[in-house]
C-alpha cells in the first residue's frame, strides 16, 4: 500500500539530492609548507693530502714514494736532478746505489738524488731497501741512457731563459736552429746575470747589425736563438 504524498516528498527530495552531493569535489589536501632554503654556506670539504707521489724523468716513471711527505721528497729529488744536469761537465749522467737493506740512496753523477728507507719499500712487500733501490736505479739508468731523453735534458742545460745585451732583453727560443755556416762572433758577451755569469753571443754574418735575434751555443754545439723583446 503506497504512502501518502506528504510522506513521499521528503524521500523524493533526498533521492534527488544524492547526485548533487556525489558531484561536489572534495577539498584539496593541505600540504605542509616547504621550509625556506638555508642561507648558511655549505661546508668546504678539504681533500686529504696525497699519500703518494711519483718521480718522473723525461716523462718516464722512475719510482713512487708514499707518506705525508712524499710530494715534498719528490720535489726535492727533481730539484736535485736539475742541479746535477745543470752542473754536469758533459752531457752524461751515471747512476749508482749506495747503502744496505736498512737504508740506501740513489746517486746520479755521485750526487744524492733520493734517500730510501724501509717505509718506502714496504708497499712492495719487503722491508729490504737495497733490492728495491737497485730496481729503481735500474729504471733511471735505462731512461738516462736513452739518447732522445738525454738530449732533451741537456739541450738547454747551462743556458738562461733570458739574457740582456746592449740594454735590451732577449728571450730563449723553443729549439736550436740549423747551422747554415753563417753564424759568427767577435767575442761579445751578454750582460752579467745576478751571479756574474756571461755568455758568448753569435749572430748571422749576412745580416746588418743590430739584429733582432742573437744565438748562443749549447752543449751539442747547436745554436740556440734568443729574440729581442
Amino acid at each position: 500500500m503506497s504512502g501518502s504524498p506528504s510522506r513521499r516528498c521528503p524521500m523524493l527530495w533526498l533521492l534527488l539530492g544524492l547526485p548533487l552531493l556525489a558531484q561536489t569535489p572534495a577539498p584539496p589536501p593541505v600540504e605542509p609548507p616547504v621550509p625556506a632554503p638555508s642561507i648558511e654556506p655549505a661546508p668546504v670539504l678539504t681533500p686529504p693530502p696525497p699519500d703518494a707521489a711519483t718521480l718522473k724523468i723525461g716523462g718516464y716513471t722512475i719510482l713512487t714514494l708514499r707518506g705525508p711527505d712524499s710530494t715534498a721528497r719528490v720535489e726535492q729529488a727533481l730539484q736535485r736532478f736539475a742541479n746535477i744536469v745543470g752542473e754536469a761537465p758533459q752531457p752524461q749522467l751515471f747512476v749508482a746505489v749506495r747503502g744496505n737493506d736498512g737504508g740506501a740512496i740513489i746517486l746520479v753523477n755521485d750526487r744524492g738524488l733520493v734517500e730510501l728507507s724501509p717505509r718506502d719499500t714496504a708497499p712492495n712487500g719487503t722491508s729490504r731497501v737495497l733490492p728495491i733501490a737497485r730496481v729503481w736505479a735500474g729504471r733511471l739508468k735505462s731512461v738516462l741512457t736513452n739518447p732522445t731523453v738525454l738530449k732533451g735534458l741537456f739541450v738547454f742545460s747551462g743556458l738562461p731563459e733570458r739574457i740582456a745585451y746592449n740594454s735590451a732583453e732577449y728571450v730563449r727560443g723553443p729549439a736550436p736552429v740549423r747551422d747554415v755556416g753563417r753564424f759568427t762572433t767577435d767575442g761579445s758577451r751578454t750582460t752579467p746575470d745576478p751571479e756574474g755569469k756571461t755568455w758568448v753571443l753569435f749572430w748571422d754574418s749576412q745580416l746588418p747589425l743590430p739584429q733582432p735575434t742573437l744565438y748562443m751555443l749549447n752543449r751539442y754545439r747547436e745554436y740556440v736563438p734568443y729574440t729581442r723583446q
